[in-house]
This record gives C-alpha cells, sequence and structure tokens, in this order.
C-alpha cells in the first residue's frame, strides 16, 4: 500500500488556499466587468435618447425654415444634449451641405431631397473596477437622424366675386379715399357721391383685379406670398416662403395652388390647379419655386365674369350689371331671371370642388414619405358644387323649376345641422363640401366610422374670413363656420367625431385647425401659426 509522506500531507491545504484566492479573483473580476458592463450599456442608453431629442430638436428648427448649419439649429441640438447630462465638446450637427464640410453628411443627400438632420455626439462612461488595469473610462458614440418632414401641401383659395367685399357703400370706411365715407349715390351709404368714384367702385372686379386693389383678396395674396423682411428683420415671409425656403434644385417641399369659384367654368372662371410655369402633360403640378410659387399667388384673380347682355337674355352663369349710370351694381344671374328661375349656374364658392382638387393632388406624382396638407380659405359658405353630369352639370342644387324650395340660400338648405346623401333629392353644396372634406382628411384604409368615404389622410387646415363666414342658419349656426370647423375636424387627426372645437361655441374663436381672420389683416399671424404646427417625425 502506498503512504503519502508527511511533506505531501502538508502541501494539500497550501494548494487550496491558492485555488481558493484565484477563484475569488475571477469572481471579482467577473463582477467588475458586470458592473462595468452595466455602467457602459446605461451610458449609451442616455447617449443614445439625448441624441434623439438633440435630433428632433434641431429638426424643429429646420422646419422653420432656418439652415442646418445655423446657430439656431446647433444650439437647439446643444441645449437638449446639456439638459440630458451629455458633455457638448465632442457634437456634430450634420446634413447634406456639399460646400459646408464640416457640416456636410454625404449620406444624407438624397433624391429627391429630404431635410434630414444627423446629431452625432460622444461622451465617455466612467468604469468602477477596470482602472486596476489601466482603463478609467470608455469613450461612446451615438448618433440620431431626424427629419424635418418632407410636405407636399395645397393651398386652396376661394376667388368668388365676394372677395372684394371690403370696398362697399356701408362699412364706414373711405374706400376711394376721396375724404368721405360710404358715398354712393345713395346705394346703401351717402346720398351723394363725392370725387371720381364711389366707394363700391373696387367691389367690380373688372377694376379692382387689374390694380390688385380687390380686398380683402389682396390681403390674402399678401400673406400667402410675401417676401422675408416685408414686415420687419425677424419676419421670414408670406405662406409660400415659409414653405419654399430653398433654391428651387435643393428644395425637399412642394406647393400646389387651387383657386375655386363655380363648378362648371373653364379658366380662368371656375375650379382649377394652377399650372407651374413650362408645365406640359404629365409634369408634376407642384411648385418647387418660391419665386414662381409667389408669382402664381400674385397672378390670381376674383371671380370676373362677363358685361351683363341688354335685353338679359338667358344665359348661364353669372355676369356683371351696371346701372344706367354705368355704376358698378353686382352680379346677376340670366337662368333665374327667365322663366325657370334656375339659380344652379348663378352660386360661386365651390367649398367642396376646391378640397377636391386638393385631395387629388395627392396622387399627383406622390411621394409617400411626405407630410400631406391642405390649407383652405374662403370667406363665405359652400353653395356651389362640382358638375356631375349629365344628371347634374351645374353641379348640387335641389330643387326644381318653380319649386318653392329654391329660395334664399340658393344650392344649400337652410340648417346647418342636415346631412344628407348622392342618393337625397336634398343633396346640396354643404353636404358635398363635407363629403370632399373626408376626401381629403379621412384615411385611404380603415376610415373612421364618422368618415363618408376613404381619403387621403391628409392633415387639413381651415381659414374663414370675414363676417361672410358668420351669417346663421334658421337655428343661429353659422353656415360658412360650421363647414369650416368640419374640414378642421376631419383634418385634425383624420375623424370628424373628434371636433376640437365641439367645446366652443364662438364661431370666431381659433380651436383645433380651425382659424378665423374678421378682416384680412389677421392673415399673416394665422399662416405663420399653419406654418409653424407642422411637426417633424424622427426616422431613425
Amino acid at each position: 500500500m502506498m503512504r503519502l509522506s508527511k511533506r505531501s500531507r502538508n502541501r494539500q491545504p497550501g494548494q487550496a488556499l491558492i485555488l481558493i484566492a484565484m477563484a475569488f479573483i475571477g469572481l471579482l473580476a467577473f463582477v467588475g466587468l458586470a458592473i462595468d458592463g452595466g455602467q457602459f450599456f446605461i451610458g449609451m442608453g442616455n447617449l443614445r435618447r439625448a441624441t434623439d431629442a438633440a435630433s428632433l430638436a434641431a429638426a424643429a428648427q429646420v422646419r422653420e425654415g432656418r439652415l442646418i448649419n445655423s446657430p439656431e439649429v446647433i444650439n437647439s441640438a446643444l441645449q437638449v444634449l446639456r439638459m440630458n447630462g451629455v458633455d457638448t465638446g465632442g457634437v456634430d450637427v450634420l446634413g447634406c451641405l456639399p460646400l459646408d464640410i464640416p457640416h456636410h453628411d454625404a449620406s444624407l443627400c438624397t433624391t429627391p431631397p429630404r431635410k434630414l438632420v444627423r446629431v452625432r455626439a460622444t461622451s465617455s462612461v466612467p468604469m468602477a473596477f477596470l482602472p486596476v488595469i489601466g482603463i478609467n473610462v470608455i469613450p461612446i458614440i451615438a448618433d440620431s437622424v431626424a427629419e424635418a418632414a418632407s410636405l407636399d401641401v395645397v393651398l386652396a383659395i376661394d376667388v368668388s366675386e365676394s372677395m372684394a367685399y371690403d370696398r362697399s357703400c356701408s362699412d364706414g370706411d373711405d374706400d376711394d379715399a376721396d375724404g368721405v365715407a360710404d358715398d354712393c349715390n345713395g346705394r346703401g351709404g351717402s346720398a351723394a357721391q363725392n370725387g371720381a368714384f364711389p366707394d363700391d367702385f373696387m367691389r367690380d372686379p373688372s377694376q379692382c383685379n387689374p390694380g390688385n386693389d380687390c380686398h380683402p383678396f389682396a390681403e390674402v395674396k399678401f400673406a400667402a406670398s410675401h417676401a422675408p423682411g416685408t414686415l420687419g428683420p425677424s419676419d421670414l415671409g408670406g405662406f409660400v416662403q415659409r414653405i419654399l425656403d430653398k433654391a428651387p434644385a435643393d428644395e425637399e417641399d412642394r406647393l400646389a395652388i387651387v383657386y375655386f369659384s363655380n363648378g362648371f367654368q373653364g379658366a380662368p372662371l371656375g375650379s382649377h390647379v394652377v399650372t407651374p410655369p413650362g408645365w406640359a402633360v404629365g409634369d408634376p403640378l407642384w411648385f418647387n419655386s418660391q419665386a414662381d410659387a409667389a408669382a402664381a399667388i400674385n397672378n390670381l384673380i376674383i371671380y370676373n365674369p362677363d358685361v351683363c347682355p341688354d335685353p338679359l337674355g338667358a344665359g348661364e352663369g353669372p355676369c356683371r350689371k351696371y346701372d344706367a349710370a354705368g355704376d358698378y351694381d353686382g352680379f346677376e344671374c340670366p337662368m333665374f331671371r327667365d322663366a325657370a328661375q334656375d339659380p344652379r349656374s348663378c352660386t360661386t364658392t365651390n367649398i367642396g370642388g376646391g378640397l377636391l382638387l386638393a385631395g387629388q393632388m395627392f396622387n399627383d406624382h406622390p411621394k409617400e414619405e411626405a407630410l400631406w396638407v391642405t390649407v383652405l380659405l374662403t370667406d363665405g359658405a359652400a353653395n356651389a358644387s362640382s358638375r356631375d353630369m349629365p344628371t347634374h352639370p351645374y353641379g348640387y342644387c335641389p330643387g326644381s323649376a318653380g319649386a318653392p324650395d329654391w329660395v334664399n340660400p340658393f344650392c344649400r338648405d337652410n340648417r346647418v345641422i342636415t346631412r344628407h346623401t348622392t342618393a337625397s333629392g336634398l343633396y346640396d353644396a354643404d353636404d358635398y363640401a363635407r363629403d370632399m372634406a373626408d376626401y381629403v382628411g379621412c384615411t385611404p384604409t380603415s376610415p373612421a366610422a364618422g368618415c363618408s368615404r376613404p381619403g387621403q389622410g391628409a392633415v387639413a387646415f381651415a381659414i374663414g374670413l370675414g363676417g361672410q363666414v358668420l351669417a346663421a342658419d334658421s337655428l343661429g349656426v353659422a353656415y360658412g363656420a360650421s363647414l369650416l370647423r368640419y374640414v378642421a375636424a376631419v383634418g385634425d387627426d383624420f375623424d370628424p367625431g373628434t371636433d376640437l372645437c365641439a367645446s366652443v361655441p364662438d364661431p370666431r374663436t381659433w380651436c383645433g385647425n380651425y382659424y378665423f381672420s374678421p378682416t384680412g389683416a389677421q392673415l399673416n399671424r394665422i399662416f405663420e401659426d399653419v406654418a409653424s404646427r407642422i411637426f417633424t417625425r424622427i426616422t431613425q
């Protein structure tokens, strides 16, 4: 039998202690690595969240029309990083800026251009156990790309003759600057005309259009298209300038311009999409040039039909009427004055037609990644609709020749709260406009229960201008404001049933995506507010 020596027996406890010590060191190293690894992942997560927030903040500034390498964009990103405890000594704010190499990231240059902003930040994570082997900190880097959503914006503008309403004989203003207010030869104002023209001379579209003196239409065009700096050093310009804020080759956003009056006449009357310069069939109907879009808006005119024949006859559509003295006496409608007393071609505010054209624009060379937006501006209620051949050559206007339901207001019933379907003989211009609001704002798949049809899923804003928007029905409900609030309700979240204006009874109060401007003077602020509310989204 083999026997261990005394020396061997004494060696065994010492070996065990060494093994235990080595195991303890290994366990300690494992725990240390686990703690340091946890610190690393926590630090990395914090830095990623910080760069996400910083890139969104930078993109929000870009959406306001600022360049990616501007101090406002860079400082907004740095401020958010500081708030998240990130040392901003190693931060880059990058975009597609080939002429500014320090801020250029070629991977952000896309075709077509997109408004991508990258925020890259470096930091360091202090270690708890690794310093024993000389590693005190581990550097980390994170970046995030946010997008100031590329925009496809349709501006739908009412050009009906009422856009010259602020040149009247009964508004208390000296519209012709002759020192006397409301001097109109007794037509609703002072008994005697003072000076060369009566105060309502510029209500005549043939007179006010050439000199851009139709009011408040002139204010509409100014608010939509005036040059940056016109109203002061901080003025970013009109709505067009806020949307199309780069050279055409670099512009990520697009703008379309729709105008509407009646629903059956050809351009420049009726309701149509404005074509960009040099447009040919098959080309996009979108503007990407600020100068071209501004010029197109400034070239818009209000509805200007022919002079009424004498005798009046039985022609379709409105015509311009003048009295024996040659003074403008508003519009006349021969079809209504003949034996049939047919008003279907007489009305000129086709809000539904404007919305239809706006919705159709999102099918024209669509950009799926873009945010689709419609901005509707009108000064009244819907009283006309687009033609539906062959049964409705002048649009939807319930009634029949000589029938008692063909009474004012034409082409809409006297209760806003009623809504009819196309199968009903009472389907009217207001019903049509609400259906077209659904077409613009409801989602294309699984639309909300309150939607009459699938739509384009576009954001929609509605602007009411002037007192005619507040004209009330037989129950005291404002025709125009009620419709525009419906457009805003659909356009806010694609669901007409969630109306942010439901608890706001005064139709003069802004709510949700609805705005009211009592005169043209408030439109600059409204367009500024609409532009600023277009949101950004993070893409990476």
